[in-house]
């Protein structure tokens, strides 16, 4: 296909690519006004927009998705109160998925197909549809397909209430040209982060050449020199990537000097936080996102996480879906998504445990700002197969790596000796339990192989995996304090 002059000159693939380029920007300037709207409104107004959003997406489920529709059949038409809807969990919503979405040619089967392929990553589901997996820790993958206006409010929100802060603050080296963006995580399959990254980069060409993805899958001293050689000016990843990353620099392997670093999707804690800035010598910005509701918190200054409340509602529960006041940790939290109209998220289950701080921030928001108890595995080390060197394991590597090479989404996987694992899985009887098991081994095997780790033995372990009892989550790479992996 021949390119048109005005996709030549913005790099653009072709003319469908950059109109869809043309047609984010535009929807994302609408929600920069509306967000930016909501922020200078006072509590009355904000309310009312809260209210008049919440009332919308409740409405167009109901008209639009049979599930819904039959979900809600004992709630009057009309109410406005949330609470009177009852809340939905993953596995209830993809048990129904072609009755969940409003768009009717969203079929699962379909979209199974599209994300088998590696090779489709980012690319437009549709022609406007962006598709991502989660398995997350409750062991139901889920598909999650984001709409072009949902897609752009959560681009508004990250340019809007993102903080940067210092890290962009100086003039000489904003002078120097556009700076270099780094993003380590896992980028082999269509998981949130990589299909949102990818998707930009996609739109806007000119970002392209400045924004790079790097495997967290790669032995830790390749992935070092990788980024040795690309030098960013602002690095995202999740935190215990982070951890690693700031061991290499105080020890001098990784030379990077970066102005700013973000990181989500775990827990944190401020010691940590502390460590990885004094490391690197620059501010840590963080966010609170899932695969279901993107960007639902983010940091300010003080490191308070402010939700994005205009477009998302949190709400604090126990494990009889009560609500808890503000302080108490929640068994669980559900979530309101209200930008995606194509998969409505309504009280969703999220499994995290949440506590919210009602008292004042020194930034000044008014927003509310929650404390998460989020996920947190822990990160594996083995003697490495040649010299006095160890290997350290990033847990979602070890993660990614079973359940999209083994299949498996459902295990517990603990180190229990300095070259020993041991393995949990969820079958539905001692042969499964048994092929699984072989086919993990195979796989892990080989990736610890990669890695540069001596070899370790793994077992299988009769028993379940074991859930958090309140949250109902899994921890699925932990490591024995016995095991001398520290």
């Amino acid at each position: 296909m021949s390119i048109d002059p005005m996709s030549a000159f913005l790099g653009a693939a072709n003319p469908w690519e950059w109109w869809r380029g043309v047609d984010d920007l535009w929807r994302w300037g609408t929600h920069v006004g509306e967000i930016w709207a909501y922020d200078v409104a006072d509590d009355a107004a904000r309310r009312a927009i809260r209210l008049r959003r919440t009332a919308s997406m409740i409405e167009h489920a109901r008209t639009n998705s049979p599930f819904y529709r039959a979900h809600y059949r004992h709630v009057t038409p009309g109410c406005t109160d949330l609470s009177a809807y009852p809340p939905v969990t993953r596995k209830l919503l993809m048990a129904n998925f072609d009755e969940w979405v409003t768009d009717p040619q969203l079929k699962k089967a379909e979209l199974l197909r599209f994300i088998a392929d590696p090779n489709r990553i980012a690319e437009p589901y549709l022609g406007k549809y962006a598709v991502w997996t989660s398995s997350g820790t409750t062991g139901v993958p889920g598909i999650y397909v984001q709409d072009p206006d949902a897609l752009a409010l959560y681009s508004a929100l990250m340019t809007s209430r993102f903080e940067f802060g210092a890290a962009v603050a100086d003039a000489r080296q904003l002078a120097q040209g556009p700076a270099k963006l780094a993003f380590v995580a896992a980028i082999g399959g269509h998981f949130a982060g990589v299909v949102s990254w990818e998707r930009q980069r996609r739109l806007h060409p000119a970002m392209a050449s400045t924004a790079r993805a790097f495997s967290i899958l790669q032995p830790l001293p390749k992935l070092v020199a990788e980024l040795n050689d690309w030098q960013p000016a602002f690095v995202a990843t999740y935190p215990t990537m982070l951890t690693l990353l700031a061991c290499e620099r105080r020890e001098g392997r990784l030379t990077i000097a970066p102005r700013g670093l973000w990181c989500g999707g775990e827990g944190f804690s401020q010691a940590e936080r502390a460590q990885i800035e004094e490391a690197f010598g620059c501010p840590i910005v963080e966010d609170y996102g899932a695969s279901e509701c993107m960007n639902m918190a983010f940091a300010c200054r003080h490191g308070r996480l402010h939700v994005n409340d205009d477009w998302c509602v949190l709400e604090p529960v126990d494990e009889h879906y009560r609500p808890v006041p503000p302080g108490q940790p929640s068994a669980t939290v559900l979530v309101t998504n209200l930008a995606n109209r194509a998969q409505p998220l309504i009280r969703y289950d999220l499994s995290d445990s949440v506590t919210v701080d009602d008292s004042p921030c020194a930034c000044g928001s008014r927003r509310p700002s929650v404390r998460i108890e989020g996920r947190r595995d822990d990160v594996l080390v083995f003697d490495a197969a040649r010299g006095e060197a160890r290997i350290r394991i990033l847990p979602l590597a070890i993660e990614t790596v079973i359940e999209e090479e083994a299949g498996v989404c459902r295990f517990q996987l603990t180190q229990t000796g300095p070259d020993a694992m041991s393995l949990r899985l969820d079958a539905g009887n001692e042969a499964e339990r048994v092929e699984l098991f072989k086919r993990v081994k195979r796989v892990l095997g080989r990736f610890l192989k990669g890695q540069g780790a001596a070899p370790v033995k793994l077992a299988l372990d009769p028993l379940p995996p074991e859930v958090n009892p309140v949250s109902g989550k899994l921890r699925q790479v932990k490591v024995l304090p016995e095991a001398g992996a520290g």
